[in-house]
């Protein structure tokens, strides 16, 4: 019925100067008497009702019903509840109808061929077939027909918004320059090492998800200050079964590098600083300072290194875990072998039987406390024993790839930066002036949200 009555209310276009709304309306009870004319047997004909007309599109309370169940489906603790979240998918209707029918008017099509390769990417990359999707879809409720025409209109959308957006975008050598020399000067000449951690939430939270997310964020942020790393603030988070907080390492950036609200505080922050929540349209953000370096210092890009581990995941406490470690530091500094003590001692089987060899790594390879050290250090410098979520290392650096000085690297993260910052104003632009130029009207219950 979904389909019949799009096809029938999109078959002929209203008289000009016609009230979209009575025209839609005329169609809706024309298709009624035509469905029921065509039922063969006395069975009653429930025409699904419109809850908003988008300029010449309409909005069913079919569409609503399933996008609203797949957003519940999804079971994020940090979704919006209730009203809120009843406004929040009427919004993302209307949006997406406004995309579609500016795709339709610039021709964008995704036709099934296209449509079948990308559904073919999306199984390899889950490690299945198509079939196998369609069976796993179908086991939690949701229609594989729905859930290709939805991939469909994800792709539609996605080539209009790079046909509107990103083709237009231009970032000239003058703005690259401008970019680089602010980053060289002052206190943007240095590169930040941060850790994150966001409570996500979103934008249409009531007030009791956002005080409930603050509280969150604000504990979180006093942990890390007591010396809680960042990774197992997220890990034991997830094992509490709260999928809404994410975090890590952030790597080194520079302050044009990060979003402004990270900017402005790094600029204040000392070495070991941990932030107070900050709020931005993703949800509450608590950001650590690790530590800092110039534009103009070349940097480790890949490190060779070497540990031995006392576990505390095994029962051990990481009071016993430091005495033990205590023990075989004690060792190493009275001339014992690093090699011969990590396979005596070291609770990493995987590298323990190496003499405690991890190989090369790159940067967010290795846990952050543990990343920050091996990046730090000198070649063949042994690090004292510090902690980790995973227990007490001993940790030795054997060898260091170093990058070309940062300033030659620069150009093309600038170039990148600048496209990205200026697509995102564009996009959020381009979507208020569709949605303030449509003919929007909400019906039904739908009306309670206007």
């Amino acid at each position: 019925m979904n389909a019949l009555l799009r096809k029938a209310v999109s078959i002929k276009a209203p008289r000009q100067n016609a009230s979209p709304a009575r025209w839609l309306a005329q169609s809706a009870a024309a298709l009624v008497l035509l469905c029921s004319a065509a039922v063969t047997h006395a069975q009653e004909v429930e025409l699904d009702s419109i809850i908003a007309i988008v300029n010449d599109d309409i909005v069913l309370a079919s569409d609503f019903i399933r996008e609203r169940g797949n957003l519940i489906r999804q079971n994020r603790s940090g979704a919006p509840k209730g009203e809120a979240l009843d406004k929040m998918v009427i919004e993302r209707l209307i949006v997406q109808a406004l995309q579609l029918q500016q795709a339709e008017l610039r021709g964008i099509r995704i036709d099934d061929n296209s449509l079948q390769r990308a559904l073919d990417d999306m199984a390899r990359n889950n490690n299945m077939t198509v079939s196998q999707m369609r069976d796993t879809l179908s086991k939690d409720g949701i229609n594989f027909l729905e859930f290709r025409e939805n991939i469909r209109k994800e792709l539609i959308v996605s080539t209009l918004t790079r046909r509107e957006i990103e083709s237009n975008l231009s970032v000239s050598d003058a703005e690259v320059e401008d970019l680089l020399s602010a980053e060289m000067t002052g206190d943007a000449g240095f590169r930040y090492e941060l850790e994150h951690i966001l409570v996500k939430m979103p934008q249409q939270a009531d007030s009791n998800l956002v005080e409930s997310s603050l509280a969150t964020a604000q504990s979180l942020a006093s942990e890390a200050r007591d010396g809680v790393p960042f990774a197992q603030l997220v890990e034991t988070q997830r094992k509490l079964g709260n999928t809404e907080i994410e975090g890590g390492n952030l790597g080194s950036r520079s302050l044009q590098e990060m979003p402004g609200l990270f900017a402005n505080q790094v600029e204040v922050m000392q070495e070991g600083d941990v932030t107070e929540p900050l709020r931005s349209a993703a949800g509450f953000h608590v950001i650590k300072l690790v530590g800092r370096s110039s534009l103009d210092q070349a940097g480790a890009v890949r490190i060779k290194a070497r540990h031995i581990l006392a576990s505390t995941r095994n029962g051990t406490s990481s009071a016993d875990a430091k005495v033990i470690i205590d023990s075989v530091y004690a060792k190493l500094q009275s001339g014992a072998s690093f090699e011969s003590l990590a396979k005596e001692f070291s609770d990493d089987t995987g590298s323990a039987s190496n003499g405690g060899d991890l190989g090369w790594f790159d940067r967010g390879e290795m846990v952050p406390k543990f990343e920050q050290k091996a990046f730090q250090a000198n070649i063949n410098q042994v690090i004292e024993p510090f902690e980790t979520e995973f227990g007490w290392h001993i940790l030795e650096v054997l060898d260091q790839e170093l990058a070309e000085s940062p300033r030659t690297q620069l150009e093309g993260k600038a170039r990148e930066t600048l496209r990205r910052q200026k697509a995102e104003e564009q996009y959020e632009s381009w979507l208020t002036r569709l949605r303030d130029n449509a003919y929007v009207e909400l019906r039904g219950f739908a009306k309670n949200f206007q």
